[in-house]
């Protein structure tokens, strides 16, 4: 009937060796259909981004990211993220702990 949208696994991401945790909050320099299209499309694109939340407020996006380590975080910044033509501004926040993380909703 449509209610489950898929069946997955929940791996360790410190084992998987994705141990930094970033939300990256995303201002494009203007937007418009075709631009949001083409950011949405290149974001798909990029293994690092587990999520992205088209937002209100000040940002345009909330991006939900993995990465290695700080270094690997500023190579994705540098090399996939900063070469989007459209990209303003970009604010990172690090993650120190995950308190609760659900995976679904609760029924």
């Amino acid at each position: 009937l449509g209610y489950i949208r898929r069946y997955t696994a929940v791996l360790d991401p410190e084992r998987m060796g994705c141990g930094l945790l970033v939300f990256c909050r995303v201002k494009l320099l203007h937007i418009n259909r075709e631009i949001a299209d083409g950011f949405v499309a290149r974001i798909g694109k990029m293994p690092e981004v587990l999520e992205c939340y088209n937002t209100s407020g000040e940002y345009d996006y909330m991006l939900k990211i993995r990465t290695a380590d700080m270094k690997q975080y500023q190579e994705f910044i540098l090399n996939k993220l900063g070469t989007v033509e459209s990209l303003g501004s970009v604010e990172s926040i690090f993650v120190l702990s995950e308190v609760k993380e659900a995976c679904g909703l609760n029924i």
